[in-house]
Order: C-alpha cells, then structure tokens, then sequence
C-alpha cells in the first residue's frame, strides 16, 4: 500500500515539474501510438470492431485533450506574469521587455533587450531599459543570470 502511494507522489510531482511543451510532445506521442493501435487491429481482423471502436474513441479523447493544452499554451508566460502582479501593461516599456523575453526563450542582456523593445515601439532608451530592467529583478518578474565574464550580466524571466 506505501509503495503504490510512494509511486502516485512520485507520477503527482512528475506531473507538476513538466512543461506546457512536454506534455504536448508526450500528448503527440500517445495520439500516434493510439493510430498505430487502430490500423494494426485492422490488419488483425476487421471483425474486431468493439476494440477498433474503443481504441478510436480513447485516440479521440487524447486529440480533445491536445486541443485543450495547444490552447492553455497561447497564454504566454508574460500574460501568466501579468495575471500575478496586476500592473505590468501599464508601463509599456517594462511588458516590452517582459514580451521580448517571453518570445526569445533566451537569456538577453542589456542590449539586446533595448534594440528589441526599440523595434516594437521606435523608441526606447538604454538607461530606461536599465532603470526597468532592474525594477523587474527587483520585483522577483526577472532574474540575472551570470555569465563567465563578470561585465557580461544576461536576464531572463522567473520561472513560474
């Protein structure tokens, strides 16, 4: 009995840590297998069609529940992060760098997020994208991220 609620903790925890984008690659992979299932039980013998039936019904589900984690997906982290703080729209340039580093993936420093947010909205200054920058790293909405060259200092969004 220990055992098989040691191993629920263990799939419950699993479950938490994943990925939007892991769950739809392990989704993907379970619609494909669900095919593969439904022509082999073809091949196998057309009278079977209660399991071909059951089989297409249970592939069916998995293709609703996909549908339904591609949707949760289209919010971004940056709108999970608004929908925590409340007020990150209202400067325009700090949701710009939170957008710019929602949309990269990628660590950016200084620089970089300034020639972005410069490109969405035509102006933007590297002192206030400093200023914004580290009212965000403030805030606990950003994080540094240390590179081997103590100049270089790279930032990317918190993990939720």
């Amino acid at each position: 009995m220990n055992r098989k609620k040691d191993v629920d903790d263990a799939d419950s925890d699993e479950s938490q840590s994943l990925t939007i984008e892991e769950v739809q690659n392990r989704l993907d992979e379970i619609s494909n297998r669900l095919a593969r299932l439904e022509q082999l039980i073809e091949r196998v013998g057309p009278g079977i069609e209660e399991v071909r039936t059951s089989a297409k019904v249970i592939r069916e589900g998995f293709e609703f529940y996909d549908g339904m984690v591609r949707l949760m997906s289209k919010f971004t982290k940056a709108e999970r992060l608004e929908s925590r703080f409340g007020d990150l729209k209202k400067d325009d340039i700090s949701w710009r760098i939170i957008q710019t580093l929602d949309a990269t993936a990628r660590p950016l420093n200084i620089s970089q997020i300034t020639a972005a947010v410069r490109s969405e909205r035509g102006t933007a200054s590297r002192r206030i994208i400093r200023e914004r920058v580290n009212d965000l790293v403030g805030r606990g909405i950003l994080k540094v991220i240390e590179d081997e060259d103590d100049r270089a200092r790279y930032f990317s969004l918190v993990k939720e």
